[in-house]
């Protein structure tokens, strides 16, 4: 649900962004209490093979470090080495970026560059949101598994979706007023997680500015905006042909004529969470294939025992496809598909009905469709 999304923004920081042609630096400056002289410390961000890590030691209550920069990002600066960390995550850039603080990093004053300014702007509102829904969660997860569809756990549950509700909106509401800053094109691709809701988010990517959106990210995010929007309900699914476990080709079109209803299911054998879903997937297709439910899996797998084992072990006796290509499989591509489980439902003329069905979701939908 869209809890999730709120509190995930700093987990995307670290994650390994697509280089760009080339690479410009950041300098950052910072200046803390003398006390902290012969401390190290280090800004972590991406880079194209992985994590860049630049360090230096505090001297006369100053530091400077100075890396390379491939895209503007969020970044993760520390000092020290005490629990719970002294840390900051910033926005970098090319450019110089100015940290002023007393003590601890989560007070620093930051100035100088103004992409940095802007996500200061930004987390001001955003942070003490992520920290009430933290509150809240711990509150949720206190209650007994037994007894959390009782009052109090469905009360925090509302209270929670509210406060992810008012996070996202300001995150929004900055897109929407800063479309020249790249923070916003960063946030907007942050927020729209693996499965991009086309309709949510393709209002907030048109106020950007032109010069956003011909970046390397803002073109390609515009392409994946344009393969969420094919999954949009309503829109015809667009067919495509693979490999059966048997290396026989088969498309789409011959296994939406089967039925009344077909699943397009994207998974692996090695996704735990797929493999999770699989009996729930498995219940569906018992309870209704009689009455015209088909499901055709699309597997990103690269190993085909390991595919077909994966096949056998979770009792899946339907139609199954895969170019064992991995993320590359045209299928996918086709979708957008960049996380998975996904799925896709479609109607006997091949028109999508509804999308990403989970659990009971998927066995309520059949309900109310047979």
């Amino acid at each position: 649900m869209k809890v999730k999304k709120l509190s995930l923004y700093l987990a995307f920081a670290l994650i390994p962004a697509a280089a760009c042609a080339q690479s410009d630096y950041v300098t950052i400056s910072g200046k803390v209490k003398p006390s902290h002289n012969g401390e190290v410390v280090m800004l972590v961000h991406s880079g194209p093979k992985g994590a860049v890590k630049d360090s230096t030691v505090v001297a006369n209550g100053a530091f400077t470090i100075k890396s390379e920069v491939y895209t503007p990002e969020v970044a993760y600066i520390r000092l020290g080495k005490v629990q719970p960390a002294n840390s900051l995550d910033i926005f970098i850039s090319k450019g110089e970026i100015s940290l002023l603080t007393a003590d601890s990093l989560q007070y620093a004053t930051v100035s100088g560059n103004k992409l940095a300014e802007d996500y200061v702007r930004l987390m001001a509102t955003v942070r003490p949101l992520v920290k009430q829904r933290a509150q809240l969660t711990v509150q949720y997860q206190a209650i007994a598994a037994a007894d959390r569809k009782g009052e109090e756990g469905k009360a925090l549950v509302v209270k929670i979706m509210d406060v992810a509700k008012t996070g996202l909106n300001a995150i929004y509401d900055f897109i929407d007023h800063n479309p020249d800053s790249f923070v916003s094109l960063d946030f907007l691709e942050k927020v729209s997680g693996a499965a991009i809701n086309y309709k949510n988010t393709m209002p907030h990517f048109e106020k950007l500015s032109n010069q956003l959106k011909n970046t390397e990210k803002g073109k390609a995010f515009n392409k994946k905006l344009m393969a969420a929007k094919s999954m949009m309900v309503g829109s015809k699914a667009k067919t495509f042909e693979s490999l059966t476990p048997d290396g026989k080709k088969l498309g789409l079109q011959e296994v939406v004529a089967t039925g009344k209803y077909t699943l397009i299911d994207f998974w692996a054998s090695w996704c735990g969470p797929c493999r999770a879903e699989n009996p729930n997937v498995v219940k569906a297709y018992t309870t209704y294939h009689d009455k015209g439910f088909n499901i055709l899996s699309v597997s990103l797998d690269t190993k085909a025992d390991a595919w077909k084992a994966a096949i056998a072990k979770d009792g899946m006796p339907w139609y199954h496809v895969s170019s064992l290509l991995g993320w590359k499989e045209p299928a996918a591509e086709l979708y957008g598909v960049h996380a998975i489980p996904q799925n896709v439902l479609v109607d006997a003329k091949g028109v999508i009905i509804a999308t990403n069905l989970r659990g009971e979701a998927l066995i309520n939908k059949l309900k109310q469709l047979m």
